[in-house]
């Protein structure tokens, strides 16, 4: 008897993992597909663990293997790795591939040897900027990976865009990134007096943490001290950044990886996500904070238009001018008490409408059924 439901071989590697990880839209895709999840991890200092994935592993048609690697990204013995992958896959016979993976210099050949009428590659930027690492690299990686690609989703309608004027003979489709949980909220007795903007995630030059820092310093020296910043994420050079903490005092800062155990509480206790980034393409870390209904003050990008809408779970502001994120800062704190509920009260009801996870299922189902659909008829 002819097995009802097709098949995905799903790939996601470690730092991916956040986004393909719902247990509630894999209950709803496993109704009309069984899934081979692939995870590909490094043998060292990986971001999750086979353990985080034991929920997961109960769901009937849900296969999850791990697939680990002993080598960097950039050694060439990486090359072995991806083609023990691409043996994998050819093995299942898949309906179809979603292969959630940046192109690299030795992942390249499975963007040339998957079939391009059944995979879906997954691309989280329109385009290289200075921004990456191995910028001219990746650059080159892209050109030659994407190139080949049909079928690409991406996350971003922006990132799209620029996406579709860079490879116009790809198919591209966009389904937005669901909401992040760590667990349950984890609500702590603090001042309430105290309202705490919180920064989150790795600190480097493109998440521009130093203007939370100016903005914080400045305002506090206008008088203002009923605030507190919150600075969390591992960082190589965090000396940079503590010398221009003047007022100490201020600052609560934990500078190291933060395990997945902790990120609940922090969310669940802070008053304010704040993102000063230098350039966005989508963000994961903002999932995060819908999930845990935190309002969100970002920089002013279109990455970022596709998802705040001001006044309802968040605000926008100039990132090249320090003294229009002080002004944000000012009127929340002068107005925190007047329309921070109602504020939460707007947020929870636009997150529940625009990411409920039965409607995002039905992106992704929608779009591996057309998929499979495109590829037959061109059988």
């Amino acid at each position: 008897m002819q097995n009802a439901k097709r098949k995905i071989t799903w790939v996601t590697p470690d730092y991916f993992v956040d986004c393909d990880f719902n247990i509630d839209i894999f209950k709803h895709i496993l109704q009309a597909f069984e899934v081979h999840w692939i995870i590909l991890l490094p043998a060292k200092n990986a971001r999750f663990s086979e353990g985080d994935f034991q929920e997961l592993q109960k769901l009937d048609g849900l296969h999850i293997e791990f697939l680990y690697s002993a080598h960097r990204q950039r050694d060439p013995r990486r090359l072995g790795y991806y083609f023990n992958l691409l043996r994998k896959i050819k093995q299942d016979g898949s309906d179809i591939n979603y292969f959630n993976c940046v192109p690299d210099p030795y992942s390249m050949p499975l963007f040339w040897l998957l079939n391009k009428n059944r995979t879906i590659f997954c691309a989280h930027d329109g385009e290289v900027t200075g921004a990456f690492s191995f910028a001219a690299i990746t650059k080159i990686a892209f050109k030659y990976s994407y190139s080949f690609a049909r079928f690409v989703n991406m996350f971003s309608k922006s990132q799209a865009s620029k996406f579709k004027t860079n490879y116009p003979q790809s198919e591209v489709f966009t389904t937005y990134l669901a909401l992040k949980s760590f667990g349950a909220s984890e609500q702590i007795v603090a001042d309430q007096n105290k309202i705490t903007f919180l920064s989150f995630g790795v600190i480097n030059y493109s998440k521009n943490i130093e203007l939370l820092i100016e903005a914080a310093c400045n305002i506090y020296e206008q008088g203002y001290n009923n605030f507190k910043i919150s600075i969390n994420g591992s960082c190589t050079n965090w000396e940079y950044y503590q010398s221009l903490i003047r007022y100490p005092q201020l600052f609560e800062c934990q500078i190291r990886m933060i395990d997945n155990g902790e990120i609940p509480a922090l969310f669940s206790n802070a008053s304010y996500f704040v993102q000063p980034y230098r350039q966005v393409s989508q963000s994961g870390a903002m999932k995060v904070a819908f999930y845990y209904n935190l309002p969100v003050l970002a920089s002013d990008f279109p990455g970022f238009r596709d998802e705040v809408i001001e006044g309802i779970n968040g605000y926008l502001f100039d990132p090249s001018d320090v003294k229009n994120l002080e002004q944000l800062m000012i009127d929340r704190l002068k107005n925190h008490n007047l329309d921070y509920t109602r504020l939460k009260s707007n947020m929870q009801a636009h997150v529940t409408s625009r990411y409920a996870d039965k409607e995002l299922a039905q992106n992704y189902i929608s779009m591996f059924n057309h998929v499979i659909d495109s590829s037959n008829a061109a059988a």
